[in-house]
């Protein structure tokens, strides 16, 4: 179990299995997850990257194969809305493979779809539920644009005064709607995969928990997409071709943070 150190100058220790370990318990599940130090952010990305040392050309043949799968699925007409529901489905296929090479030091590309048979239903309605969300989100920023509209018309504004009030408010309070909501959104979806294959929660359950470990864990997230920001921007200079490393060692990151925080072995 994860202990704060006794010198308060020693360097966080994170609850992270050695990707090379192979075998071990699954761990037992931590309701609602724990509080970790902040700095166990470096190693949740530090055990991502031994991850995909252990296996570059499985990984990037997994991060290439969801890259198209998830793109030509969105570029197609009708069909890209229901994306949101593909993308949980693979996502659970990552973090069975994750825990696959966990056990085994093995990466299997086919685990990708893993997801499609294991809990398939929960993972669907886990991407039922951020569709909705997101819908309602977009629903409400456009509510609050047409309060503002009525409201300029009610000041005795002329119509063109009125548009151009509405184009300024209606551009901020949807960002904000949408910066608050997807941050929310974010939180609630981070880990629910991994919860929902793994620990065999309900979608909503899996939602709960993963809000929850995220918001007992703040300083470590703020720190964590610090960190992928800065590597975001470095591994797109080269042509973007940086991501076919980084992308692989931001999922696994998820997984090996997922253990740090809501298993104890």
């Amino acid at each position: 179990m994860n202990q704060q150190p006794s010198n308060p100058y020693a360097p966080p220790v994170a609850h992270v299995d050695d990707a090379h370990a192979g075998g071990g318990t699954p761990g037992v599940l931590i309701p609602g997850g724990r509080s970790v130090p902040a700095g166990n952010a470096t190693s949740w990305l530090g055990g991502g990257w031994e991850m995909f040392k252990q296996s570059p050309g499985a990984w990037i043949g997994i991060f290439l194969i969801f890259t198209v799968i998830y793109f030509v699925l969105s570029m197609i007409p009708l069909i890209n809305f229901f994306v949101l529901l593909i993308f949980p489905l693979l996502a659970g296929g990552v973090m069975i493979a994750c825990e696959g090479q966990r056990q085994t030091g093995n990466l299997q590309v086919g685990d990708l779809f893993a997801g499609f048979q294991k809990n398939a239903g929960q993972l669907v309605l886990l991407g039922l539920i951020t569709l909705g969300f997101s819908m309602v989100m977009m629903l409400i920023a456009v509510v609050l644009g047409g309060f503002g509209l009525i409201s300029a018309f009610m000041a005795g504004q002329n119509a063109a005064a009125a548009m151009a009030g509405l184009g300024i408010g209606a551009l901020a309070m949807f960002a904000v709607v949408v910066l608050i909501g997807s941050l929310l959104l974010y939180a609630a979806c981070w880990f629910a995969p991994a919860l929902i294959v793994h620990n065999g929660l309900s979608a909503i359950d899996a939602m709960k928990n993963s809000f929850s470990g995220c918001m007992r864990n703040i300083g470590g997230g703020f720190i964590y997409f610090i960190l992928l920001f800065i590597l975001g921007i470095v591994a797109s200079i080269p042509l973007l071709l940086g991501w076919l490393v980084l992308g692989p060692v931001l999922w696994a990151s998820v997984f090996t943070g997922y253990r740090d925080i809501f298993l104890e072995d």
